[in-house]
């Protein structure tokens, strides 16, 4: 089972304190997929790569790809757990790799 609040994780009852509040996590695939806040990020500058995987341990996996390079672009919603869909502020749906973070294919919507 897996509970968040602020910045703790709860994965089957052992807690992890991350670097950011969780806006979602969940399992998949024997991963923990955790979105930070989109609204965490408080620079001016960069990009805010805040789509995780981690091991039931809390080691991570990976940082998952973002589809631009626009300055501010993060990742604000999971839209699919299965297959692992998340929409980005710059208006990009991406098909997120669960094994790698890397991007499969994405589509721009408006």
């Amino acid at each position: 089972m897996i509970t968040f609040n602020g910045k703790m994780l709860s994965v089957s009852g052992k807690s992890l304190e991350l670097d950011y509040p969780v806006a979602d996590a969940f399992e998949l695939e024997g991963r923990i997929i955790v979105l930070f806040n989109p609204d965490a990020y408080k620079e001016k500058f960069g990009q805010f790569s805040n789509l995780i995987a981690l091991r039931p341990t809390g080691e991570r996996l990976w940082v998952a790809e973002l589809p631009t390079t626009t300055t501010g672009d993060r990742y604000y919603k999971v839209a699919s757990q299965t297959p692992l869909v998340v929409y980005s502020i710059y208006s990009q749906e991406c098909e997120i790799d669960p094994a790698t973070g890397r991007i499969k294919a994405r589509h721009f919507f408006k």
